[in-house]
Formats: structure tokens, sequence, C-alpha cells
């Protein structure tokens, strides 16, 4: 485990034989307090499978090391050996107490009203009382600007107001880690725009994983720090290997180093 590391991944693979197959490798992957990292790659290269695992729906084939450790926990969790042990409701307790989860159409229940949709996740925390309950769903929605809708179903607000009330429901029971798995694949440009914007300043003090395939969003944006999933295909059988690497911008141009100082003008 990392040190202050909220999350390390070490050798970590998840496999899929479905047509050709298909593995996805994380050789080294940490998270730490308070840090928001985008998660870029192509249509299908694997980020969704990645956000999955560190939701702790999917099971990985392979981890050297596995950790999850809440700040506020006197221990640290290896999911690894959770899982190989199938204690499940470790993981329920975790998703339920630690993870905020934005996916990409909001995942809202159609039967409940915004208020009850929002508060649903602290509702199931039991160290929070009714009252604070109360105040961080007032304090939310007014910060996001959906104040006026609490009363109403997901079917008769926009698409762009669905996605803030999921925002306001990852973050109502303060958790150590938000995760956002596209989460304007299916907005406008405009409303895209002002989701991500408003999704990185609600989690500055959280740590935040956000999968993006629009990578104008991230890539030289100072407050995040940029991974990208690349794929090959193996010729001898088409299987298709991905593999969670750093960022780096080839287009950036660096300038030339001078072999010599330049010469000072003369007056």
């Amino acid at each position: 485990m990392d040190d202050n590391s909220l999350l390390t991944l070490r050798n970590v693979v998840k496999r899929r034989t479905v047509g050709h197959g298909y593995s996805l490798t994380v050789d080294h992957f940490s998270v730490v307090p308070g840090r928001r990292l985008a998660l870029i790659g192509d249509s299908g290269s694997g980020k969704s499978t990645l956000m999955d695992m560190l939701a702790m729906i999917s099971k990985p084939d392979e981890a050297d090391e596995f950790v999850f450790a809440p700040e506020d926990h006197d221990v640290s969790y290896d999911l690894k050996d959770i899982w190989r042990k199938r204690r499940y409701s470790v993981f329920e307790k975790l998703r339920r107490s630690e993870l905020g989860y934005i996916m990409q159409t909001g995942g809202l229940l159609p039967f409940l009203s915004v208020a009850d949709n929002i508060s649903l996740p602290a509702s199931l925390k039991r160290s929070i009382s009714k009252a604070e309950r109360k105040a961080r769903l007032k304090a939310l929605t007014e910060e996001m600007g959906i104040g006026h809708l609490l009363k109403k179903l997901p079917s008769q607000i926009s698409v762009g107001e669905r996605q803030r009330c999921a925002i306001a429901r990852a973050l109502i029971h303060d958790p150590s880690l938000v995760l956002a798995d596209e989460p304007t694949a299916s907005l406008d440009p405009p409303t895209a725009d002002k989701i991500f914007r408003l999704l990185s300043e609600v989690c500055r003090d959280r740590a935040l994983i956000i999968s993006t395939h629009e990578r104008r969003r991230v890539v030289g944006n100072p407050d995040f720090e940029v991974w990208q999933i690349r794929c090959e295909t193996k010729e001898e059988d088409q299987s298709i290997a991905a593999c969670l690497t750093r960022f780096v911008d080839m287009t950036k141009k660096t300038q030339p180093s001078l072999a010599y100082p330049p010469s000072k003008s003369l007056h």
C-alpha cells in the first residue's frame, strides 16, 4: 500500500472471454485523498470495466495488491482477499458509506422524488442523523441550483437536471471516493460543460475519478491528473490487450534547449 493512499492497485488484471477476448492490465495506480483523476480512452477500451472494479462491483481476475484505506477508518481493506473469501457484505458496507458513483444516465429511481433519490445514500448510512441529512440535502441542492425540483419525479425534469441530482446523490453521504463514469455523455455540449465544471467544483475536497472520451475537457486541465487506457490487438489470436498508463500529451512541443546562453543586449 502506498503511503497516504486511499486506493492502491498493483498488477491488477481483468479478462473477458467474449469475442476474440480482452484483458485490461493495471501495473500501478494509486489515488490519494483530495486528488482528481481523469481516465480517458476510446469507446470500448475498458474505462467502464476499470470503474466497475474501483467501485467494487466487478472482481479482478488477478491482483498483487488492491487496497482501499478510507481516511476515517482505523484499518485498510485488502479487496483482493475480500473477493477471494467472498465476503460480499464488506463491499456492500464500503459502497454504502465510502463510495459515490455517478453513472452515465444518472441512474435515478423513477418512482422516488428528486429529494428522496438524493437523500437515499445518506439514509442508508447510520452515522448520519435525519436532521443532518436534511441539512445536507438543502445545502447540496442549493449549491447545484436544483432546490426547486425536490418534489418532482425524475421524468419531470431535464437530462441535465437529472445529472445534477445524480451528483448530489453521490455526495450527500460524504464519501471518501467519487466515481463518475462518462457523466456528460448524454448531454448537449453547453450542458455538458456546466455539469463538468460543477462536478469538479463540488468534489474539490474529495478524491474524484472521472472517465470520459472527451479529451479536451481534461487534457491540459491543471485540476486533473490524466490517465489513459491504450489498446493493442495481438496478431496471433486477435485478442485485445489494454493497459492503464499515465497520459503523455505528444502534441505539446517542447522548447529547444540552448547550447549557450543568449548574448546580452548592449546599450
